[in-house]
């Protein structure tokens, strides 16, 4: 093979090369666009009048059909609330992870023999609200809970039982329940040692109403 070949070879490899990267990275600031429109709770067409964009461009960019210029970019992180450098990923938002310290639980009641301690984790009205659940000894005398969207119930120690209308679960440290909220539900603890679950409750209802203008 002569030198000419091997030039030209290596020349369409390279081209071939960066033209996987390039469309990688198309595809890698779309999808983060996307993440970030939908983390907000906007429309294409809200984002896109935001920014004074094309709907369909706006749809292709997303779908890593199209690479943005300079101007898109200034425009999306205007539209979008966020800084350049997150939409290429390079930094997390500001309230996108959320951490609460053990002194910084929001206790909502005290445990007591006949009282549910309750500690709230999630805080600023979250889609998915968190608490750490200490069982009382007897299920609750306001009777069942029943609440909107989906339960898990994790139990960090002791022994817990869920009960529902026909049937009861009795669960130990590291066992998981999922259900509906909407089933009716009573909790207590089981036997004399201490018990704590988590107790994580989606809220479809919020995020519904989040999206009302």
């Amino acid at each position: 093979m002569s030198a000419t070949v091997q030039r030209s070879a290596a020349a369409r490899a390279e081209a071939v090369g960066n033209s996987t990267r390039d469309a990688t990275r198309a595809a890698a600031v779309g999808a983060r666009i996307r993440e970030l429109r939908q983390g907000r709770d906007m429309t294409l067409e809200a984002v896109a009048e935001a920014a004074g964009l094309d709907k369909g461009y706006l749809s292709r960019l997303e779908r890593g059909m199209k690479n943005p210029s300079i101007a898109t970019v200034l425009r999306l992180s205007e539209a979008l609330g966020v800084p350049v450098a997150e939409l290429f990923g390079e930094r997390l938002a500001e309230h996108a992870v959320r951490v609460t310290r053990v002194p910084d639980r929001l206790p909502l009641t005290s445990a007591t023999a006949a009282t549910h301690g309750i500690e709230a984790l999630s805080r600023n009205g979250a889609v998915l609200e968190a608490f750490v659940l200490h069982p009382a000894a007897e299920f609750s005398a306001e009777g069942q809970a029943e609440h909107g969207g989906e339960e898990l119930f994790f139990v960090l120690q002791g022994t817990v039982e869920v009960r529902f209308a026909d049937r009861g679960f009795v669960l130990e440290k590291g066992d998981c329940a999922q259900f509906s909220g909407h089933l009716a539900h009573r909790i207590r603890r089981v036997g004399d040692e201490p018990a704590s679950a988590i107790v994580a409750v989606t809220r479809p209802d919020l995020k519904a109403r989040r999206r009302t203008p």
